[in-house]
């Protein structure tokens, strides 16, 4: 069960669902389009740490994220962080805009991830880490 603390004042928790695409050939800036070679689906939050692996296939040459704002109470949430460790720590590697309702639909990355983990925090006002 996860404790909130002194954030149960908020009328609900902010959940968002990433997708964590691994592409054979994609073109960086470009929408991602097709079928990705790996995907991995991850739950993020302002109050936790969710990580998967960065698939290290040879045939693997671009990265893309997607994500979608699951609960209601996500009206101050404003996108996704993204970092290459397995704890939400340092310097992000891709933050991940909702800038048009609750889809966010990142772009082809250039295959710029360490081997490793890249890991996921949702970015929402008055939560810490929030902005």
């Amino acid at each position: 069960m996860l404790a909130l603390g002194p954030m149960t004042a908020y009328a609900g928790f902010p959940v968002a669902s990433v997708e964590f695409l691994s592409w054979e050939t994609c073109d960086a800036g470009a929408p991602a389009k097709g079928e990705a070679k790996f995907k991995a689906d991850v739950t993020a939050t302002p109050v936790t740490c969710d990580k998967t692996t960065v698939n290290r296939d040879w045939s693997i040459n671009n990265y893309s994220f997607r994500a979608h704002l699951d609960t209601k109470d996500t009206a101050w949430c404003h996108g996704v962080t993204i970092w290459n460790n397995d704890g939400c720590s340092g310097k992000p590697v891709h933050f991940l805009p909702f800038e048009h309702g609750p889809f966010a639909e990142g772009r082809c990355l250039p295959d710029i991830l360490e081997p490793g983990y890249v890991s996921f925090k949702l970015d929402c006002f008055g939560f810490p880490g929030g902005a």
